[in-house]
This record gives C-alpha cells, sequence and structure tokens, in this order.
C-alpha cells in the first residue's frame, strides 16, 4: 500500500518527504508501524480529501483520523482484501513543542533520496530525531547508535543545528557523538529537554486551534462500541480475546461485562455462571422495578464511562447487552412481558454495532450443556432473528478464531469507514 501511496502522491504533483524510518519501509515492508510522513500545509490542509481520492481508485478505505495537533494527524488506511492498516503519521511541518525546526522552503528545498524515497538531508534528520527522542524519553544505545551514523556524516552541519536548538548544553551533545559515548547523553537528558523547551513560544492561533480541535473531538468522537450476543457457548469469550490482542485503528481498548459500570480486564477474568436458569423469576412488579434500575444504569454509565472513552478513541466492547433479556429472561430472572422489555429498550443507548454469534444447535451443545437442548435451539433462533446485517450482524462461528475475527474486523472498519 505505501509505495502506491509514494508513487500516487508523485505522479499528482503533491511534495512530501519521510522524516525517519525510510530504511524499515524498504526492507521489512512494514505499514502497520507508524509511517511519518511530511508535507508542504497547502497539501496538508486537504490531505483527508487527497487520502479520499486514493482510497477510491485502490478500493482501499479510510478508517480513522486523529488530529493530533494543528499541522499533525494520525490516518489509518484498511485493505479489506488482506486485513491489513496502513498507518500515516502526517505532518504540516516539522517541531515539536510549537518548536519549529526549519521553514517549509529550506526542508523541501534539501531533500535527499534513499532508493527512490525522498527523506530530510543529514543534519535535519540527525536534529528531528534526536529532539523526538529526547521529548519522548526514548533515547536507547539502538537509537544512538543511529543518530551517531548520521552525526558522522555531517559532523560540522550537525554541530551547528545542535548549537541553535540547545543553545545552553549542545557542547554535551556534540561531545557524545564525537566521542561515540551514549552515556554523555543519557545522563543530561533531562537538561538537554529542558534546554530545547527554553525556545518555546505562546502561539496564540495554535492555542485556539487546538482548543477548537478538543470541542471537535467532543462532539465527534473517534472511538466506536460494538457488543457481542449469543449464547452460551458461542465463544464470546475467545472471539473478544482475540479482538483485544489484535491491531486497531484506536488509541485505546475497553472491555466490559452487560452493562457500561466497570472496565475489565478480558474475558477470562469475568464471573463464570454454570447455571444461569438455577434461580427462579422475579414477580412482575420487580421485574419491572429491575428493568427501571437497568435504564438509570446504562444511561448514567454511557454518560460516566462510555463517551469520555469514544472522545478517548477508545473501542469500547461489551460481552453480552441489554438485549439479552429479550432472549433469555430467566437468566435475568425477569418475569414480566416482552413488551416492556422491548419499550424498556427503546431508552437504552445503543452501540454502534452487535456481532451475533450463532452456529448449529449440536456444535455449541457439544460445548457447553448449561441449557436444555430445546432452550439452546430457541435462543440461537431468536438471536439470529435480531440480525439485520445493518446493525446487527450474525457471525458464524463454526470456523477458526483468526477467521471469525478477521470478518468482524471488516465490518468494524466498513462502519468506521462511513464517517469519511
Amino acid at each position: 500500500m505505501i509505495f502506491k501511496l509514494f508513487n500516487y502522491l508523485k505522479n499528482n504533483n503533491i511534495p512530501f518527504f519521510i522524516s525517519n524510518g525510510y530504511k524499515e519501509i524498504v526492507s521489512i515492508v512494514n505499514t502497520e508501524s507508524d509511517i511519518d510522513i511530511v508535507l508542504k500545509k497547502e497539501h496538508f490542509k486537504k490531505i483527508e480529501k487527497i487520502l479520499i481520492e486514493f482510497c477510491e481508485i485502490t478500493d482501499i478505505k479510510m478508517v480513522q483520523v486523529l488530529n493530533h495537533d494543528l499541522w499533525a494527524k494520525n490516518i489509518f488506511l484498511f485493505n479489506p482484501k488482506d486485513a491489513k492498516y496502513l498507518n500515516l503519521d502526517l505532518y504540516g511541518e516539522l517541531s515539536r513543542k510549537d518548536i519549529l525546526f526549519f521553514p517549509e522552503k529550506e526542508t523541501f528545498n534539501t531533500i535527499q533520496f534513499y532508493k527512490d524515497i525522498p527523506i530530510l538531508s543529514t543534519e535535519k534528520e540527525f536534529i528531528s530525531y534526536l529532539i523526538k527522542k529526547l521529548d519522548k524519553n526514548e533515547v536507547s544505545e539502538k537509537n544512538f547508535k543511529y543518530l551517531h551514523s548520521l552525526y558522522v556524516k555531517e559532523p560540522l552541519l550537525c554541530d551547528k543545528t545542535l548549537e541553535i536548538f540547545f543553545p545552553q548544553k549542545y557542547k554535551i551533545i556534540s561531545d557524545g557523538f564525537r566521542k561515540n559515548n551514549f552515556n554523555l547523553l543519557n545522563k543530561s537528558k533531562k537538561k538537554l529537554v529542558l534546554d530545547f523547551s527554553s525556545l518555546k513560544k505562546i502561539n496564540i492561533t495554535k492555542v485556539i486551534s487546538n482548543g477548537l480541535r478538543i470541542i471537535k473531538r467532543i462532539f465527534y468522537p473517534t472511538g466506536i462500541n460494538i457488543a457481542f450476543l449469543g449464547s452460551d457457548g458461542s465463544g464470546k469469550s475467545t472471539i473478544i480475546d482475540n479482538i483485544l490482542k489484535n491491531r486497531f485503528p484506536f488509541r485505546r481498548k475497553d472491555y466490559f461485562h452487560l452493562k457500561p459500570l466497570i472496565i475489565k480486564e478480558s474475558p477470562s477474568k469475568k464471573e463464570i455462571i454454570s447455571d444461569p436458569h438455577k434461580h427462579p423469576s422475579y414477580s412482575q412488579i420487580k421485574s419491572y422495578l429491575k428493568l427501571l434500575y437497568f435504564i438509570y444504569q446504562y444511561n448514567m454509565g454511557w454518560i460516566k464511562n462510555i463517551s469520555p472513552l469514544k472522545i478517548k478513541s477508545s473501542l469500547v466492547i461489551f460481552d453480552r447487552y441489554f438485549d439479552d433479556i429479550l432472549i433469555d429472561t430467566k437468566r435475568y430472572r425477569y418475569g414480566g412481558g416482552l413488551t416492556i422489555v422491548k419499550i424498556a429498550r427503546l431508552f437504552i443507548p445503543k452501540p454502534e454495532l452487535y456481532f451475533i454469534l450463532t452456529a448449529d444447535a449440536k456444535v455449541i451443545y457439544e460445548r457447553k450443556q448449561e441449557v436444555e437442548f430445546s432452550e439452546l435451539e430457541r435462543q440461537i433462533s431468536a438471536y439470529r432473528a435480531l440480525g439485520d446485517n445493518k446493525q446487527y450482524f450474525n457471525i458464524d462461528v463454526n470456523r477458526t478464531p483468526e477467521e471469525i475475527t478477521e470478518e468482524i474486523t471488516t465490518i468494524i472498519m466498513e462502519k468506521m469507514n462511513e464517517r469519511y
């Protein structure tokens, strides 16, 4: 995908360069790792439109746009054919902590090439990579070795650049690289970050823009909520575990069981109920009071937990949801009428997607025999009836977990693509 994008940008006269990691792109072709691409501001401003046009001609889908800063975006593209992502960190300027490294014209006029990939000139890559690693506290011996390889190519230019961005402490860095001594740099990391940060000036335009960006995130959150429904033995825990382990274009993943109240670690930590129909149903009055309490819990939990998580770009996963009461009233000891449940359901906030895990009743019965076979058949039939291929998707679990996870992933990405 990445080389198709490079060619598209070149063919459409859109200048760009890779700020670091270009060797890995060529040797490993690992596009699941983030790829740092810097564009001119005129093109950065319309990058989403540019990428949508690229997606249309390549049958790839834009599935996530995370606005980190005024001139920084993280955009994920998804290829349905192989279920892989293209993770793009896009920038309209080279900067850190609102400190601009180099003017746009100077940067693009000094571009070099690595195997036909446009890259920064040596001293510019050196300083931008050094500052990035110092700021993120990621100056490892491996990173130092790479920085040293850049420094020895252009020591004089690197020293001049160091003096600009580390006016008080640049000699420490210069000595560290001239002597190839990692410890000289490593023990002074905090002082170097403070020295660089002293160059920062308040930018009112950026302050206002970032404020507007946060407001936009509140009204247009970048997370998504999904729920898994299905009878006991349908494999919900296995599939959810796979989803939690797999890579997705979200900043985090959060797991809830049934209600949006307490974040849990994983399905394996939830309480196992061996006999869900053990207890008798409540009276009608108590059942209706329970529904009212459910409405309160779901709405308060949504406001307190789910909405903030969506703003934080979380993939929120529910193992079971309120809809289960319609299918299996005995599990929830509900003794009232189903019509009342359907009315109560109207007041329950809903995930964007539901995945209904079903298979032949005999297959599921062999896995778990927690209810009578006839009851299991009824439940499976009732669960399947919820499917509409719009919000509720029937998923055949008589396959490998990997195949099931890939289908679910594709559906989630299709839903995410609708935003763009």
